[in-house]
């Protein structure tokens, strides 16, 4: 059984379509390009940060122990992976949009004890997106306001299989 459409229906759904095909493009779009905003954003943001981590202002609070959150607290380098990140302090949405960020509740880098830094793997400047080809002697450095600080991977040792990998849902590192 066919049916005709009147020209008037004929218009308005080759209308609709062409609207729901256009949108389903701006959409894919955007989707597409979301990436790449997110690492030009970011890049924005380090340039910022970069020459902030440089003044008497930042040595000054990161000495007395008492960085601003969202102010820079050390450039992050891992030479293996090319990666030279500004890492501020704070974990908020608007400090990792940044690039990385310091969770306040564990130590600068420098002190005793353990260090916590989070980053985005594939936007806002991606600097932990190869963070598994990292293997036991290679090095992380924090450049911080009073020096710098490098850090080695090291090989598994007993009763824990893989030191530098947790599970998603584990927050006892933190």
């Amino acid at each position: 059984m066919a049916f005709a459409l009147s020209p008037k229906s004929r218009r308005a759904l080759i209308s609709g379509l062409t609207f729901l095909a256009v949108g389903s493009i701006l959409a894919g779009g955007a989707l597409l390009a979301h990436p790449y905003y997110t690492d030009y954003r970011a890049q924005q943001s380090q340039k910022t940060l970069s020459a902030a981590l440089e003044t008497p202002e930042i040595k000054k609070a990161f000495e007395d122990k008492s960085v601003p959150v969202a102010s820079p607290v050390s450039r992050l380098l891992i030479p293996k992976l090319g990666v030279s990140t500004v890492v501020v302090e704070g974990t908020t949405k608007e400090a990792l949009d940044a690039g990385a960020g310091h969770y306040s509740q564990t130590k600068l880098p420098g002190e005793v004890g353990n260090i916590a830094i989070a980053g985005h793997r594939t936007t806002y400047g991606k600097p932990f997106h190869n963070l598994d080809l990292l293997v036991p002697g290679d090095q992380v450095i924090l450049e911080t306001p009073v020096g710098p600080f490098t850090y080695e991977m090291v090989p598994p040792f007993e009763g824990h299989e893989n030191p530098w990998v947790i599970r998603p849902d584990d927050w006892s590192v933190v």
